[in-house]
């Protein structure tokens, strides 16, 4: 669970305002999840986020969300519990870290505005790779890669930042600068763009948007 914590920095203002309660460095929140049979307890230091679920009635730890040979419908519930509530805490006490593309942060800005969305690193693997989902129907829209240069030009150097975006009329976009076939998506239905300021902030915002509406439907 822990890798959606990747590519973001932990937000103290933020986490203060939230509930959290610093001591000697370690910041802790409690609350009670699944109709309160269960208390779960997160702490995060500078580098690190964790949490323990107790037993509301016993006060005994419940280890078993940690173990990955556990397999049952119940823990399952647990868990997932545990993961939305991981994910509203991302959301509200901490920052995405810096991109290497000026262009990048301005867009993710935008969107955070006009969607409310914020990217969500899904893979330990990774690690430079978001999406970002409908909170309906929790289809992707965007997906967010930093990337070396050659995977788009061939015989580029260093990196960039792409987002892949779906589109119904992709080939007749390719031969525009900063548009390029889609990196390790269906390359019919999807096109990456290069956040490097080869296209204006309107004409990305107006792509995402296009993507966003056609893929809006359940």
């Amino acid at each position: 669970m822990f890798e959606i914590f990747k590519s973001y920095q932990f937000n103290q203002e933020k986490a203060s305002a939230y509930g959290f309660i610093e001591n000697e460095g370690v910041w802790t929140y409690s609350l009670q999840i699944l109709d309160g049979a269960f208390v779960m307890k997160v702490s995060t230091s500078t580098d690190k986020v964790s949490f323990q679920v107790f037993d509301q009635e016993t006060g005994d730890l419940y280890p078993q969300v940690h173990m990955e040979s556990m397999r049952g419908t119940f823990v399952g519930t647990v868990r997932q519990a545990c993961l939305e509530i991981l994910y509203q805490i991302r959301k509200a006490c901490f920052d995405v870290q810096d991109f290497i593309c000026p262009q990048t942060k301005r867009i993710m800005d935008q969107i955070q505005e006009k969607y409310g969305n914020q990217l969500e690193y899904l893979w330990e693997k990774s690690p430079d790779t978001a999406v970002l989902r409908h909170g309906g129907n929790q289809k992707w829209y965007a997906v967010l890669m930093r990337i070396p240069w050659d995977k788009l030009e061939k015989g580029r150097e260093g990196l960039v930042e792409a987002i892949n975006l779906k589109h119904d009329q992709v080939a007749d976009l390719l031969s525009q600068k900063g548009i390029y076939p889609a990196f390790h998506m269906n390359k019919r239905y999807w096109l990456s763009l290069a956040l490097d300021d080869s296209l204006q902030d309107e004409e990305v915002i107006e792509l995402i948007e296009r993507s966003w509406n056609l893929t809006v439907k359940k």
